[in-house]
């Protein structure tokens, strides 16, 4: 392990050691991790214990997190719920949200959709990506809310601004289906792409589609095989019937193009 992580896990464990509270949270959080030491679930929820007695936040919500996941401990959604409401209590954002999933669930606690949106929009509106894009497909299908179209796009718009291929794709779908927001083959090219390059096949197929029709962008045949090709190789079966469209309607030389441009982006996001 890094010598680093190691002498910082040193460091704080002296500190954490005196009771400071900051210091017991981090070292909680490096023993759950295994940052400069080895993971070691049972002794990271020591440490948020203690931390936790000190009404520190962040500790009371990966307490909530362990005991949700049964790490550490036996899994116990009642005592989850009671460090989330804790840490929610005591500014904890991510615990609004995770406590609001509860409520929804009925997971731990009585099922009560009303409370878990308001806890949702809470966290949503202190900006937890989860909590937006739960909202967002809350509201864009009316599930356990009524069906409200334009403040689901709102909550899309601000859960694909966190960089989620998912959440970029979908976005991009509302701007080419103008549901919720005005139609714009532009802006859901500009989507697209970004969560193409991240490798999600149903953006590469769509982007490629955009391409191949020339909405939002030049018409350009080469890239739009790149992409359907991309998003084949992904697993998006549709982009095979894509390229069976599209292949008659090329020469051979934009094809070889088409697959060179293909493996360069597999090559440049290949994991090194």
């Amino acid at each position: 392990m890094p010598r680093d992580k190691a002498e910082a896990f040193k460091w704080y464990t002296r500190a954490a050691e005196q009771g400071l509270t900051e210091a017991q949270t981090q070292v909680g959080l490096m023993l759950y991790k295994g940052e400069g030491t080895s993971v070691n679930f049972p002794q990271a929820m020591l440490w948020f214990e203690k931390a936790a007695g000190q009404k520190d936040a962040d500790a009371e919500f990966n307490l909530g997190v362990m005991y949700e996941r049964g790490q550490g401990t036996e899994r116990d959604l009642t005592k989850a719920a009671k460090y989330y409401d804790l840490a929610a209590g005591h500014g904890s954002a991510s615990a609004l949200s995770n406590l609001a999933s509860l409520y929804q669930r009925g997971a731990g606690v009585s099922q009560d959709q009303e409370k878990a949106m308001k806890l949702y929009t809470a966290a949503a509106e202190k900006g937890v990506f989860e909590a937006q894009n739960y909202l967002a497909g809350a509201y864009l299908t009316g599930n356990g809310v009524q069906k409200d179209v334009v403040r689901g796009a709102k909550w899309m718009q601000l859960a694909a601004a966190h960089g989620n291929a998912e959440a970029e794709c979908n976005l991009a779908i509302l701007y080419t289906t103008g549901t919720g927001l005005p139609q714009s083959y532009e802006n859901a090219a500009i989507w697209y792409s970004k969560a193409a390059e991240q490798g999600l096949a149903k953006a590469q197929h769509n982007l490629g589609a955009l391409y191949a029709k020339g909405q939002g962008t030049t018409k350009d045949l080469v890239r739009a095989y790149q992409w359907f090709w991309l998003a084949q190789r992904g697993g998006y079966t549709e982009s095979e019937k894509a390229l069976d469209w599209l292949k008659p309607q090329m020469t051979q030389g934009q094809v070889t193009e088409a697959r060179r441009l293909a493996d360069q982006w597999v090559s440049a996001h290949s994991v090194r």
